[in-house]
């Protein structure tokens, strides 16, 4: 009998270890190529798969492939010391895959490339040591670079000639916390990867379920089939739960401070985008308050003047002021500018929110007499004519609360040009502002803390007065969750819910 029970415990225990924890994800993963992700779904796989030498974890630098590292700012170099990690294949993670993996970037013009403007190369100091070069040396250079390139294993992508051709959904290998396992029109399975520190320990891995819409996603975690749903909900859905909850026992909702900033860009190559009376009239004509209670529920806050948010609670500056609508100060501004009653373009994506967005602003500029016409495009239409400038004003986000100064090349001049019929950066309006440049220039010549936050402030008063893009709001992340088939959820201010930490943690139920 005894024997019995102990076999019966045995079989219980197998099957909580190999538990999977199902998460639906929306869209499909087409590559699990680190240099050509562009759905958030593969962003999500991707970043299971392969690791950056240093990561951000509750705001501050920490270590990840690297489990130290050394700023000489005389020599304009960061020396990283390579923690013993192994890819998935069992081979160990050398400095010569460090080197390979940031030149490797360059010498094949990938799109990280932008990343790397001020990166002049990285050298081998030995197996485990690694040095980063560059053209200049400040603050904030450590904590970029480092934490936004993927380390990839030499001897695979050597003999990739194409890299841009390269799909990778055969077998990827990197040396993330989850490796790859098995790969559906429907589904993509990872594993536990038993030899990183940090990896699950009580569940056998994670399965991406690719789901049609957020309702169908919302339907299954509610009845158990999903554990997480890897997009932030609907904030009409969260009214619905939070009022109705015992009709959702298991479900469960985590609101924490938002990322990314809804932002309306303008097109400086055009009149009369260029004219900064017609962005500040535009900017007070908004009627951001509809847009935060009707289009979020509430779940948004208005954004900064100075369009870092709060988040970036090390660099943001709370005393620049908040958005707000004034429609006597928006008829006064656009009375200064030369507008000939033409039509313009708001270009949006067809997601539902950014749609409703599109149709506030277009309502908001028929106030003030400036007619808009929304051109709405899909993901790989949208960001064609962005790279094109095909657009006279559009609206994206920027996600700036874990790396502010990603700011630079949203909207520095030298990442706005027009090279071969395409924007070269990330500043799509193409602003083209002298003293703006300066000023994002002196970001990136902060030797200190103290000079870093300096360089920040300034920046955000001159961005209140110059308005090169109008901030709208910063939606929360509203993240779901269902505890009816694990305990151990941790929820971080910071990272949300699917953290490191809620990871180790999770553990079936029994």
């Amino acid at each position: 009998m005894k024997k019995l029970m102990l076999v019966s415990l045995l079989v219980l225990a197998a099957i909580s270890f190999s538990a999977y924890l199902n998460v639906a994800v929306l869209g499909d993963v087409r590559t699990m190529n680190p240099f050509l992700v562009k759905s958030s779904t593969e962003r999500i796989v991707v970043g299971y798969l392969y690791e950056t030498l240093l990561t951000q974890r509750e705001g501050n630098l920490t270590g990840r492939l690297a489990e130290s590292w050394e700023v000489d700012m005389d020599d304009n170099s960061i020396t990283l010391k390579l923690a013993q990690r192994k890819f998935h294949d069992g081979t160990p993670v050398t400095a010569d895959d460090v080197v390979f993996s940031f030149n490797y970037i360059l010498q094949k013009r990938l799109p990280l490339g932008p990343i790397l403007a001020f990166f002049t190369g990285a050298e081998k100091v030995d197996e485990r040591t690694v040095k980063l070069r560059f053209r200049t040396m400040n603050i904030s250079m450590f904590s970029f670079a480092p934490v936004a390139i993927p380390i990839i294993p030499k001897a695979i992508w050597e003999q990739i000639e194409k890299p841009l051709e390269f799909p990778n959904t055969t077998n990827p290998i990197g040396s993330g916390i989850l490796k790859f396992s098995s790969m559906t029109l429907q589904s993509v399975t990872l594993d536990s990867n038993r030899d990183h520190p940090e990896a699950p320990k009580h569940i056998e891995g994670i399965i991406f379920h690719n789901v049609q819409d957020e309702t169908m996603g919302f339907l299954g975690l509610a009845k158990g089939d999903y554990d997480y749903l890897y997009w932030d909900l609907d904030p009409m859905i969260v009214r619905q739960i939070l009022g109705d909850s015992k009709k959702y026992p298991d479900v469960k909702i985590a609101r924490t401070q938002g990322n990314s900033v809804y932002v309306l860009l303008f097109n400086h190559r055009k009149e009369p985008m260029n004219d900064v009376n017609f962005r500040k009239a535009i900017q007070a004509a908004i009627d951001y308050n509809s847009i935060i209670n009707r289009v979020f529920m509430g779940f948004a806050e208005p954004a900064s003047l100075g369009v870092i948010p709060p988040k970036a609670r090390a660099v943001f500056d709370s005393e620049v002021g908040t958005v707000s609508q004034n429609l006597s100060k928006a008829t006064e501004l656009i009375s200064k500018v030369k507008y000939d009653k033409k039509t313009l373009r708001l270009l949006v994506s067809t997601d539902k929110q950014a749609n409703e967005i599109g149709e506030y602003i277009k309502q908001s500029l028929k106030n003030i007499g400036i007619n808009v016409e929304l051109d709405v495009q899909g993901p790989e239409g949208l960001t064609t004519k962005l790279k094109k400038a095909d657009f006279d004003m559009a609206l994206t986000a920027y996600a700036l609360g874990t790396n502010p100064e990603m700011i630079y090349y949203h909207l520095h001049s030298s990442r706005g040009l027009i090279q071969n019929g395409q924007v070269v950066g990330f500043n799509y309006g193409g602003v083209n502002i002298a003293e703006l440049d300066q000023l994002l220039d002196s970001i990136w010549m902060a030797f200190t803390d103290q000079e870093r936050v300096e360089a920040f402030k300034k920046l955000q008063s001159f961005l209140k007065e110059v308005v090169p893009v109008v901030p709208i709001c910063i939606p929360s992340n509203l993240e779901a969750y269902s505890t009816k088939n694990f305990d151990g959820w941790v929820v971080s201010e910071f990272e949300g819910v699917m953290n490191s930490q809620t990871l180790i943690n999770l553990k079936p139920k029994r």
